[in-house]
């Protein structure tokens, strides 16, 4: 159950990465100035589903979609969904090896999940959250660097880099982690498993 429920945060988890571009990282400069102020004001209510938001400025909100174009974030929310539900699906069978009906469960998952998930939606909601932080200058900006030669390169780089950095962060936490647990094993037993059952199901992350 604890795996299951691991699981299920780390498909939340995922999906809430689709607010962010690769490698698009603003820092919002505007809050003193008056299109900062006037921005704030007119962005009141959190972007959430089922919630009414301001309406962006149209010319603004074309630069938006052309940004998130550019970067592949309008098709980011599809690929996270697919590789969460994978991942879902493989902590759901490992925490149950033995029983069967684990596969038909993660199956029927993924399939309502989809039901309930629609990435397009997704995309619209997080336009006004690039709005709120970005201004029409930042957009501006950053689609001449995107479209440029050495942009198109850093998209390519740039999420390789954060990939291979999360697998690397991963085996140091893990080292880190096998370590503490074998300090504590001793204290307790009861929380620690045993070397052979820790070997049962051993962690295997690419």
């Amino acid at each position: 159950m604890r795996k299951l429920l691991t699981a299920c945060g780390l498909l939340a988890g995922a999906l809430a990465v689709i607010a962010q571009a690769p490698s698009v990282r603003v820092n919002a400069q505007e809050q003193s100035s008056p299109e900062g102020t006037a921005r704030q004001s007119h962005e009141q209510v959190p972007a959430q589903s089922g919630i009414t938001v301001a309406k962006v400025d149209p010319a603004k909100e074309a630069d938006i979609r052309q940004l998130m174009d550019v970067t592949g974030a309008k098709d980011l929310g599809q690929q996270l969904m697919s590789a969460g539900i994978a991942q879902f699906r493989a902590s759901v069978t490992e925490s149950q090896p033995d029983n069967p009906r684990a596969g038909q469960f993660a199956d029927a998952f993924a399939l309502r999940f989809q039901k309930h998930f629609d990435p397009h939606s997704l995309t619209e909601t997080v336009i006004p959250i690039y709005d709120k932080h970005l201004s029409s200058e930042d957009l501006k900006q950053l689609l001449a660097y995107y479209q440029s030669p050495f942009g198109k390169r850093m998209l390519k780089v740039l999420p390789e880099v954060a990939h291979e950095s999360q697998v690397a962060g991963f085996q140091l936490g893990q080292k880190a982690a096998q370590e503490t647990m074998e300090e504590l094993k001793a204290d307790y037993p009861d929380f620690v498993p045993s070397t052979s059952e820790g070997e049962k199901h051993p962690a295997s992350e690419r």
